[in-house]
């Protein structure tokens, strides 16, 4: 008779591995901080959560292994194409990527921006190396698998699973950088919970205007500046930003309080206008719902601005 451990019987989930902390390795003592990102592959990864085994049939695939400060749009493409592919595969329910979490929302919201699916995507990543005597990244990639196969977490994009909690890849941003518990999703605060083997889901995730984007081709990206309003700030910044051979199509800043911005600065944003380029604002503060940048956070807003400004043509 067949048993929950049967291929036939268990969802398909293919896991993509894209490096970060949750794939580091202790450059010395397991117990002290120290460690070197994106050092395994998603295989070994995997081989850490046994029972994943039981819970769903894995492919694995590693489409970068890097320190997620370092993540480029080369890398999104490339991992924006090979979640396509999987979620296509009928024995797929859904795609998992483990990810470093310093820039995860900018991910998670790209990939929501691009995707076609109603299978979910579902990031994840981990405040620990994987050598950690108290690593949090094996229980943080049993629940991305869990919240992957659920029947509930389907058309809801793409999101992010840690520390129990499922949060829309619009509102999820890193909030600390010393606990595991790092990520917070704001005025909204997260979608929904692992209880157990259960994923509850409290709301559903708003229709992003515009999308699905396409994923640009390479010659299709445009140059999008973030740059930063405070005490004494000037304009000089943008001013030799328009200066530039390649100056920017587009500039995100980040303004104080609810996106207010210095006067030198808003001289320069009148210039940069006068010259074609795009100005938005958001709020330094983080996502502010129905705030500045339309209540994302400056790095989100930025992303939005990029498959936006490639699908308009701008430049080209």
């Amino acid at each position: 008779m067949p048993t929950s451990s049967d291929p036939i019987l268990r969802p398909g989930v293919a896991v993509l591995g894209t490096g970060g902390t949750i794939a580091g390795v202790a450059t010395g003592d397991p117990s002290l901080p120290g460690y070197t990102a994106g050092a395994l592959g998603v295989d070994a990864l995997l081989e850490r959560v046994p029972a994943l085994k039981r819970l769903a049939a894995v492919e694995a695939e590693q489409v970068a292994n890097i320190d997620s400060k370092d993540m480029d749009v080369a890398v999104w493409c490339r991992l924006a194409q090979r979640v396509a592919h999987w979620l296509a595969q009928p024995q797929i329910a859904g795609c998992v990527v483990t990810h470093g979490s310093d820039t995860l929302e900018e991910t998670a919201y790209f990939l929501h921006l691009v995707h076609r699916s109603s299978k979910p995507v579902v990031l994840t990543a981990a405040m620990r190396p994987a050598t950690a005597l108290d690593a949090d990244g094996p229980q943080n990639l049993l629940d991305a698998v869990r919240t992957a196969i659920s029947p509930v977490a389907r058309g809801l994009g793409a999101v992010c699973v840690l520390q129990g909690r499922v949060h829309a890849a619009r509102d999820v941003t890193k909030a600390r950088a010393d606990s595991i518990d790092a990520f917070a999703s704001g005025e909204r605060g997260p979608i929904g919970r692992l209880r157990g083997d259960d994923v509850e889901i409290w709301r559903r995730v708003p229709d992003e205007a515009g999308a699905p984007f396409e994923v640009p081709d390479p010659a299709r990206w445009r140059r999008v500046d973030l740059l930063v309003s405070h005490a004494g700030a000037d304009g000089r910044l943008l001013r030799s930003a328009l200066r530039d051979a390649d100056r920017p199509h587009g500039v995100v800043i980040a303004g104080t309080g609810n996106g207010t911005i210095h006067s030198e600065i808003e001289s320069a944003m009148a210039e940069a206008r006068a010259q074609g380029v795009r100005i938005e604002i958001a709020s330094r503060v983080g996502p502010l719902h129905g705030g500045a940048g339309d209540g994302l956070n400056a790095v989100k807003l930025r992303v939005r601005m990029l498959l936006e400004l490639a699908a308009a043509g701008v430049g080209a």
